[in-house]
């Protein structure tokens, strides 16, 4: 007698059907399998049994075969994500770049998607470490002696990425250097390779970098990083050489102690005094007037001479500026917003209608309270001062320079918005943004269940 199995397909229960035949049965409605076949089979492969029932040891095991499918989707997930980069997509549908699309899509960490790239880009230089995330490697294979994460094998790549090719050194010893760095994954976690990788840098490269090589590297390596904080914000970073010395001369020489005005020795502790110090620095640098992009200043002015209609439509016309090139409808449309940029406006029978006027422009006191009511980019959060005033209604539609006409965009996102891409509207007097199509992911398949 037959055992009753499952068609794998539709989830029909038949006591007819043999295991061998158990994939899709014929007229079976869901004989196209791959995701919900792989989805049974997954459930069956992980031991998906509630975790109240199962032993400590049965636990485990679990455990150990839901890492190392973790571990495959991972890689999966690392090799899609290259091959849409390498397509361009992200930036046909709108997004900025391959990490602005996975990272919103997804609601990961820019930074992390951002490593998964440049370890996905560099991986076919590294043959041990490909063959140890088990990419392309039969299961007999003598490299499956040991497996990498993607935390390792980013930590190994990373590593020897930091050997410059001026080094000179020998192919054959960047192999070797691999190879050990495969074997200790064995045994180390991320961190501790990443240790490893250092030493292994500075064997491989025994004259040391070169001066003006090390002054490019710690350069590059200048940082600062912003998080908003209870009531403020906090931060740090990393400056090099003369910048260094820059911000250590003006804190140092503003954070030197002062007597009270009873003659007592200023109570503040050094913490406080510096940063008092850095406070009194930047608002100086704000009271010396200096432009800053998108605080409000009006802009060189530019003259672009364009059809009304064009202007209206947004269409693929364009605009002759006076030193002879030209603009498109949508670029105009959108520089008009917050730029320097004055439209001679003609008619049907090219008289000028309308020269742009200065109340177009956005003032520094509507600038201040946009600011301080959008506090930067309404669509991806980048700062006021990265950020450009955004007529909800288009000044040439009749819509007025206010604040409640008015919203803060990046450039990429105000390019975005005139494209059509996103798009904005007031919500009890605050303008909110339409989500991309591209920012959610498909919803998983429906897997079909026993009648």
């Amino acid at each position: 007698m037959v055992a009753p199995s499952i068609c794998f397909a539709c989830g029909q229960v038949d006591r007819k059907l043999p295991i061998a035949g158990a994939l899709a049965h014929k007229g079976c409605a869901g004989r196209k399998l791959s995701v919900g076949v792989s989805r049974v089979l997954g459930m069956a492969i992980l031991d998906e049994r509630p975790v109240w029932s199962m032993s400590s040891g049965e636990k485990l095991s679990a455990l150990d075969a839901a890492h190392a499918e973790i571990a495959r989707l991972q890689v999966r997930c690392l090799h899609l994500s290259a091959g849409l980069d390498a397509d361009g997509y992200a930036q046909e549908i709108g997004a900025r770049d391959t990490v602005q699309l996975l990272s919103v899509r997804y609601r990961l960490d820019p930074a992390d998607v951002r490593r998964d790239l440049r370890l996905a880009r560099a991986l076919h230089k590294y043959p041990a470490v490909t063959a140890a995330l088990g990419v392309g490697r039969p299961a007999d294979s003598e490299s499956a002696r040991t497996t990498v994460n993607l935390g390792q094998a980013d930590a190994i790549v990373s590593a020897l990425e930091k050997v410059p090719a001026s080094a000179g050194v020998p192919v054959e010893d960047l192999r070797v250097a691999e190879e050990a760095m495969v074997e200790a994954a064995g045994l180390l976690p991320p961190a501790d390779l990443r240790a490893l990788g250092k030493e292994m840098r500075e064997r491989l490269d025994t004259n040391g970098p070169e001066p003006h090589r090390d002054e490019d590297e710690v350069s590059s390596r200048e940082a600062l990083w912003i998080k908003p904080a209870d009531r403020g914000v906090s931060f740090g970073g990393y400056l090099a050489d003369e910048n260094a010395e820059l911000f250590q001369t003006l804190i140092f020489a503003g954070a030197k102690p002062h007597k009270t005005p009873d003659g007592e020795r200023d109570p503040r502790p050094r913490s406080k005094r510096q940063a008092d110090a850095l406070t009194a620095i930047l608002t100086t640098a704000a009271g010396a007037g200096s432009a800053v992009p998108g605080h409000g200043e009006i802009k060189p002015h530019i003259t672009v001479t364009i059809d009304l209609e064009d202007l209206k439509a947004g269409t693929r016309a364009r605009g002759d500026l006076v030193h002879g090139d030209t603009l498109s409808a949508a670029a105009v449309r959108r520089l008009a917003c917050d730029a320097g940029i004055i439209p001679l406006v003609l008619g049907s029978n090219s008289e000028p209608l309308d020269v742009g006027a200065e109340h177009r422009f956005v003032t520094r006191a509507i600038r201040q309270a946009l600011n301080a009511r959008d506090k930067g980019c309404i669509a991806c959060g980048a700062p006021p001062s990265m950020s450009e005033a955004h007529h909800i209604t288009h000044w040439a539609d009749g819509g007025p320079t206010s604040l409640e006409n008015l919203a803060l965009l990046c450039k990429r996102d105000h390019i975005n918005v005139h494209r059509g891409h996103l798009t904005v509207h007031l919500t009890n007097g605050h303008p909110v943004i339409n989500r991309p199509t591209w920012s959610d992911p498909d919803p998983p398949p429906a897997l079909a269940h026993p009648a």
